[in-house]
């Protein structure tokens, strides 16, 4: 299942979590999230990105799906 937490500390510092995604797939999903929050005039700053463990262990299990057709 696919999930976005989005966690705003006191100071207003927004942290964007992505779970369930293969691969890649979440850094488009956060393109879309960034853009849809432009749109609305926020001004949307990336200062860093981490890739999780999940990010290549998920990645792998979708590659052998694939192989695998299924």
């Amino acid at each position: 299942m696919r999930e976005i937490k989005v966690e705003i500390d006191e100071n207003g510092k927004v942290k964007i979590l992505y779970s369930g995604f293969a691969g890649g797939a979440c850094f488009e999903e956060a393109k879309k999230l960034y853009t849809l929050l432009k749109a609305q005039g926020l001004d949307v700053t990336i200062e860093a990105t981490q890739v999780t463990p999940e990010f290549y262990s998920t990645a792998s299990a979708a590659k052998v799906k694939e192989v695998n057709g299924g």
